[in-house]
């Protein structure tokens, strides 16, 4: 991953509940130290997010930007869940190619 830029792979087939959330984003801090950065979050083939979970993750403090990746249709509307009806506190864009993810997490942060 490049400088200043984390990636999470969520695991695929499962339903992310607050608690995966919260665990992912100690694990987060605990990797950076504490320092800001983007946010590369891999969604593809999940089952889906839990409103706590979309919650959780839209106020992760360390998170400059969310470059949230993925494959299918189905990846684009569990990405558009995660948007709305709160965005996140930092920008978030969803994207299907990894290098342009990084490209625009690199801008932002």
């Amino acid at each position: 991953m490049s400088v200043g830029i984390s990636r999470i792979i969520l695991p695929p087939n499962t339903l992310i509940t607050k608690d995966d959330c919260v665990r992912t984003c100690a694990e987060l801090l605990a990797l950076t130290g504490g320092k800001p950065g983007g946010v590369l979050l891999q969604i593809t083939g999940i089952g889906s997010f839990s409103p706590e979970a979309i919650s959780a993750f839209g106020e992760a403090a360390t998170v400059t930007a969310f470059g949230v990746l993925g494959k299918t249709q189905v990846d684009r509307v569990i990405a558009h869940r995660l948007l709305r009806p709160a965005p996140p506190r930092c920008p978030t864009k969803y994207f299907t190619d990894k290098d342009e993810a990084i490209s625009w997490l690199r801008t932002i942060g």
